[in-house]
């Protein structure tokens, strides 16, 4: 983990996600934490996240939204691009979800394509381990980066047969941990993605 990255890092990571989710790998690379369901494609599944996420509420509103509808607006980004924000009342815990619904054939493969274009540094790319997708499948990796003030913000990056994304949260001035923040990636995703 790189001790003293802003957190500007991690938001940039996640804004910028749509500009890098755009095809299959061409080169697919095999991570352990794959499950079947490749087969899955955009039709099958969509992306609707819940009004509250594990007792915050959604903020359709927040500056991270904004920035990606302005990005969808502008063409920068897939007309698919969707993001989401959840922020506590006292604003000490924040979650921003970076979508971008598409077919995947090999959601591994996409998944190293997408952390190489978003981490092109190695050192900081192998920060980012193998996590368990969950029973929405395809691949997850989450790895963190600290704040200056403390604050642990942990990213998990997921692909599978009908979408890529980012998971994001941090508690100001708390570790959260990357296996906390894997088991509520796995959470949001299964309320978040959901049979057409």
């Amino acid at each position: 983990m790189n001790d003293r990255l802003p957190r500007a890092v991690a938001l940039a990571a996640l804004a910028a996600l749509a500009v890098s989710c755009t095809g299959n790998a061409a080169a697919p690379v095999a991570t352990p934490a794959v499950t079947s369901a490749a087969v899955r494609t955009a039709a099958d599944w969509q992306y609707r996240p819940p009004q509250e996420f594990d007792s915050l509420p959604s903020v359709p509103d927040s500056a991270f939204v904004k920035l990606i509808r302005s990005g969808v607006a502008k063409g920068d980004l897939p007309a698919t691009a969707v993001g989401t924000s959840y922020l506590s009342a006292d604003q000490t815990r924040q979650i921003s979800i970076r979508a971008v619904p598409q077919h995947n054939t090999d959601p591994a493969g996409a998944l190293d394509v997408l952390l190489r274009k978003e981490l092109p540094n190695d050192d900081m790319r192998t920060h980012y381990a193998d996590a368990d997708p969950g029973e929405r499948g395809g691949a997850m990796r989450c790895g963190s980066i600290r704040d200056d003030d403390g604050t642990v913000n942990v990213l998990c990056f997921w692909s599978d047969g009908s979408m890529v994304g980012i998971y994001g949260e941090y508690v100001r001035g708390a570790d959260l941990g990357i296996d906390q923040a894997a088991d509520h990636a796995r959470a949001f995703r299964g309320l978040a993605e959901v049979p057409s």
